[in-house]
């Protein structure tokens, strides 16, 4: 919740940048805190028909770190190499987080549980924010790598109003035994039938790098075939930031080169621009239906990181 006027969009913040980025002031009320919205995104000339940042929400979503701890060691992790050393937030100060959420934003705000991985918390803790964000009328969403979530598990937090669960699954994890991107279809397949039924919206998360890039359009296959479940797959591209190992990413991925293999992954064209929450280098939405098998689901894609992702992210 930070003011972002007079940023640039380069890697990493200067201290300048720094000292702008203030917490903004806590809005009169739900009202004004969308107006707010829309003049944001008016004055980055981002306000058009099908924007619904200002519109239907103040804000495209909220992350609420409950953990830096992790079970996988991703080499494009966007964390820093000491995250691991870092206390869980005690849960009453996430539960002021929470109450803090919607008094800037309001109910119906979608809110990220995330980490870290968010699962290695306790599990009666986890169940206890999640609980919370749903008594105050919010959206939480877990985001979570899957290893720890469980069909008892979701099936809980289910109760307990979680809304949506992604999962994050992709090359960069290094999970002993699987050699590529494709061969993870095993464990997104494995992830899919343990939120079969629930009543949740299942998402994915794959992270875009030189090593996969090429069989994007294969794991949009995958996500056309099981569109029964999935709802939404998320595609972001390797940010320069965190603790990643890999350096820059190849010049051949872009926010269109991505969008081509979703396209060719699809067998169909698809308009990226059919709706915005935010800025369009942030992030970008299309939309496909799937009847006899040709292609429904929603699939993002993005380029512009300062927190977050492709879908596109960026």
């Amino acid at each position: 919740m930070v003011s972002s006027g007079g940023l640039s969009c380069g890697a990493h913040m200067t201290p300048h940048e720094v000292h702008l980025a203030q917490p903004t002031a806590r809005p009169p009320d739900y009202h004004h805190a969308l107006s707010a919205a829309r003049h944001r995104v008016t004055s980055a000339n981002q306000w058009t028909e099908s924007q619904l940042m200002g519109r239907r929400w103040p804000i495209g979503c909220v992350a609420l770190e409950i953990t830096q701890r992790c079970n996988l060691d991703c080499t494009a992790c966007y964390l820093s190499e000491h995250s691991e050393a870092v206390k869980d937030i005690p849960l009453e100060e996430l539960f002021r987080r929470i109450d803090l959420i919607f008094d800037h934003y309001g109910p119906n705000t979608n809110v990220q549980v995330t980490g870290g991985d968010p699962t290695l918390r306790k599990r009666d803790e986890l169940v206890a924010i999640v609980r919370r964000l749903s008594q105050k009328r919010m959206r939480p969403a877990l985001l979570t790598n899957g290893i720890r979530a469980k069909r008892e598990l979701l099936v809980e937090l289910a109760k307990a109003g979680l809304v949506d669960v992604a999962f994050h699954v992709d090359i960069t994890q290094g999970r002993k035994g699987y050699g590529s991107e494709v061969a993870l279809n095993e464990v997104r397949k494995e992830y899919i039938e343990r939120a079969r039924g629930l009543p949740l919206s299942v998402m994915f998360n794959t992270t875009v790098v030189d090593r996969n890039f090429e069989g994007i359009s294969e794991i949009v296959e995958f996500f056309v075939r099981n569109c029964d479940v999935v709802r939404l797959a998320s595609f972001q591209v390797q940010a320069d930031t965190g603790r990643t190992i890999l350096g820059r990413r190849s010049d051949a991925i872009t926010i269109l080169s991505v969008q081509e293999q979703i396209e060719k992954g699809a067998r169909s064209s698809i308009s990226f621009d059919t709706f915005r929450v935010g800025h369009s280098r942030c992030n970008r939405y299309g939309m496909i239906f799937v009847t006899n098998n040709k292609p429904t689901t929603r699939l993002t894609i993005g380029d512009c990181w300062r927190r977050s992702s492709l879908a596109c992210h960026c």
